[in-house]
């Protein structure tokens, strides 16, 4: 049971009657976009802001972080980039980095970074990547 998701998704065009389009190159370059873009996100999320209350004896087990998961899928039609985390290894995860209306406002304010975070770095990476490969493409 996924808890919470965050996906992009990229869909070709086709260029019927515009020239040799090397369909495989493009989609093979799409595809290793997506994947750095979402394994970088994966690192994003489970990164730990430092620990505030040392004092409190609390020492971090580390599950919140290895709670988080990406997978990229490519099919005919589009590639499908996922990060989300796994509920049923941290089911208090929505607590600490899920939806705003979700989170405890602690969190946050701890510095540790949620899901909508992660949504804009994600699209911010894609999109740079993309856009790069879009315009070698065009050359």
């Amino acid at each position: 049971m996924t808890l919470m998701v965050t996906q992009l998704r990229i869909i070709p065009i086709t260029t019927e009657g515009r020239g040799r389009l090397d369909v495989m190159k493009l989609t093979r370059d799409l595809k290793a976009a997506m994947t750095s873009t979402t394994a970088n996100g994966q690192r994003f999320i489970a990164r730990y802001p430092s620990q505030r209350l040392t004092k409190s004896g609390y020492r971090r087990t580390g599950t919140l972080k290895r709670s988080w998961s990406s997978s990229v899928k490519v099919s005919s039609r589009q590639i499908v980039g996922t990060v989300g985390s796994n509920s049923n290894i941290a089911p208090y995860n929505k607590f600490v980095q899920g939806r705003p209306k979700n989170v405890v406002k602690i969190f946050p304010q701890a510095g540790w970074k949620g899901v909508d975070d992660l949504s804009t770095v994600l699209e911010n990476e894609l999109d740079k990547r993309v856009e790069s490969i879009l315009e070698a493409f065009v050359r």
